[in-house]
């Protein structure tokens, strides 16, 4: 179903350019001229593939390769078409790409021992592209706010490097911090630590993109982040903190999952990959 809805918005755009087509023909004495006739044979078997190919094989989706392809093709001559109506095309044909960015994502999943969410919205949640952000708090093994969300990919209906993706978007747009304040609002109920959740610096810690969780029937090579959230208290040799592990899963369908776990401590006996909690929520969803 997910995989339905994106294709349907792809295709929103097809009224608009049936009515841009009659707009630039309505006075052929012929009426609706064909779609290879408006843009060529061989430039529409172009695009075509190139859309095609780009959607399920090629890394971060057809985009980026459209707009280059597109203009390099504009330097060849075809026999029939026009480059005005080519250009429309292929415009329209990204706009309905990205329309599948507002189609509404899927309910973050978690295993029924967590219980309910505490918070199933965030307020600081982008505009676009659609997501959907849930909470809990989790106290074993070790006290910690747990997130789940589910974010659209409208770029792309493959996975194929779609983690790289969605981490440069996140760090480009800077959409990390506002998808943690949901989670330290409610940590800071449960937790003596109070971190600031418009004032707190979100550190990057260097270390491995991957980490392999198998335990039982999960035996899975994830991409992950690992971050730290620093609050300094104008106190000497004093910094609160907490330790922030983000895993992601993007599936078939322009969809993307991120969990994330924040664990506020002062020393690292914890698991830095939170094994316990990636792992369980894993198996609630095979």
């Amino acid at each position: 179903m997910n995989l339905l809805f994106t294709l349907l918005a792809w295709l929103l755009p097809l009224p608009l350019i049936i009515g841009i087509a009659w707009y630039f023909t309505r006075q052929h004495e012929n009426g609706l001229k064909s779609t290879t006739e408006l843009l060529g044979k061989k430039w529409l078997s172009i695009f075509s593939t190139l859309l095609f190919i780009g959607t399920w094989l090629i890394p971060w989706g057809p985009i980026i390769p459209l707009l280059v392809v597109m203009v390099a093709l504009q330097s060849i001559e075809f026999e029939d078409g026009s480059n005005k109506h080519r250009i429309i095309f292929a415009s329209l044909g990204v706009v309905g790409i990205l329309l599948g960015g507002f189609i509404p994502s899927t309910v973050p999943h978690a295993p029924e021992s967590w219980g309910e969410p505490l918070l199933t919205e965030n307020p600081n949640a982008a505009f676009y592209p659609e997501s959907e952000q849930h909470v809990w708090i989790l106290t074993e093994p070790d006290l910690a706010a747990v997130s789940v969300t589910t974010a659209r990919t409208p770029w792309a209906l493959n996975p194929i490097g779609g983690e790289t993706a969605i981490k440069l978007l996140i760090a480009t747009t800077g959409a990390d911090k506002d998808r943690l304040h949901a989670s330290i609002e409610a940590l800071n109920k449960k937790s003596s630590v109070n971190i600031n959740s418009d004032l707190f610096e979100l550190v990057d810690i260097d270390s491995e993109s991957t980490h392999h969780y198998k335990r039982g029937d999960i035996d899975r090579e994830m991409s992950v982040t690992r971050q730290q959230i620093v609050m300094d208290i104008n106190l000497p040799l004093i910094t609160l903190k907490a330790d922030v592990l983000t895993v992601f899963e993007v599936g078939w369908g322009g969809e993307a999952t991120m969990l994330t776990v924040i664990r506020p401590g002062l020393d690292d006996s914890h698991d830095v990959w939170a094994e316990d909690v990636v792992i369980e929520w894993l198996e609630s969803h095979g």
